[in-house]
């Protein structure tokens, strides 16, 4: 097992003699996933309001939500993927919820450069730089993550056919 898993393991209790009784983890498991949805989307409304209600400050916090959003984000997908299952597979983007924390995650990025913009010329093309690389990656992110499923899908259908 990998360090990354040890740590995951210790991290999560999962040795815990509670796991045993397979209710009570799938139950727990539900529970967790709500709870991570929960705090996501607390993340994303609050990092979309600080900026425009508090100003320099509240961009910085909202940067700092952001950032440990993603992290757990990224966690997460870490564990499922070292456990074989491919979250980039299995999702839809096609939904509401999808679109609406999307839209609230540019509200955020939106309110934080407006917020910590720079005096200088310089210093301002730079987060236009960044702003429309982060367009551009976000874009090229999702187009990646849609030949990834494609390609998986292929893959399971000529699985089947064997």
């Amino acid at each position: 097992m990998s360090t990354m898993m040890k740590a995951m393991r210790f991290v999560g209790d999962l040795d815990d003699e509670f796991y045993s009784d397979e209710r009570q983890r799938d139950v727990w498991n539900e529970a967790s996933a709500v709870a991570l949805q929960s705090i996501l989307w607390a993340a994303f409304v609050s990092a979309a309001i600080l900026p425009w209600v508090a100003g320099r400050t509240g961009a910085w916090i909202s940067l700092a939500l952001l950032i440990v959003a993603l992290l757990g984000s990224v966690i997460t997908i870490a564990y499922a993927n070292r456990r074989d299952v491919d979250v980039y597979l299995l999702s839809n983007y096609n939904r509401p919820r999808v679109v609406i924390s999307i839209a609230l995650y540019l509200v955020a990025a939106v309110g934080i450069i407006a917020r910590l913009k720079f005096d200088s010329y310089q210093e301002s093309s730079t987060w236009v730089g960044a702003l429309i690389g982060g367009i551009v990656g976000g874009g090229l992110a999702i187009a990646g993550v849609k030949l990834h499923q494609q390609r998986g899908k292929r893959r399971e259908e000529a699985e089947e056919l064997l």
